[in-house]
């Protein structure tokens, strides 16, 4: 009898603890997905919290459901800063609904300054992918994380790769 008790009270334990590990990774500081240099890029800059959001909601012209945000800038010395946003939503199926329809406005508005989009899987990830305003823009998701990547056209493959393997 104890021994079943003292099974039962473990197989508990392991599932709130479990569940508590969850919890803290849904909860997790955006800004900790952006670390201060990515190969040689270094970062110049890191907005998180309301600001962040704020920031994310007038880069769309509205207000969008995300719980989160953090924006992370980058350079390489003597090239333009790269920028990374990240955002979170409180389900994985709404962070892809945004930004299937991120993608489908960038392309649709004629006064739109994106172009040559594409769509392609990497790590079993869809990423959307458009040129525009001299840089290279990349939108993927993971899980509950929205991810926006804008670069130089010869680095964002290297910026992409990095949070396609880095990222959640």
């Amino acid at each position: 009898m104890k021994r079943t008790i003292t099974i039962g009270l473990s197989l508990l334990l392991f599932a709130l603890l479990c569940a508590c590990s969850q919890q803290a990774k849904k909860q997790q500081n955006l800004g900790s997905l952006l670390p201060k240099s990515i190969g040689e890029w270094q970062q110049i800059q890191l907005v998180t919290g309301t600001e962040a959001l704020e920031q994310i909601n007038s880069l769309h012209g509205k207000d969008i459901i995300v719980e989160a945000g953090a924006i992370g800038t980058y350079q390489l010395p003597g090239k333009r800063p790269a920028m990374i946003w990240i955002s979170r939503s409180k389900t994985a199926d709404l962070t892809r609904d945004q930004a299937e329809v991120m993608a489908e406005k960038m392309v649709s508005n004629p006064r739109s300054p994106f172009h040559d989009p594409e769509t392609f899987i990497s790590n079993k990830i869809k990423v959307y992918k458009f040129l525009g305003m001299g840089q290279v823009h990349y939108i993927f998701c993971q899980e509950q994380l929205g991810y926006w990547i804008s670069a130089l056209p010869e680095d964002g493959e290297k910026l992409l790769l990095y949070f396609l393997k880095n990222g959640s």
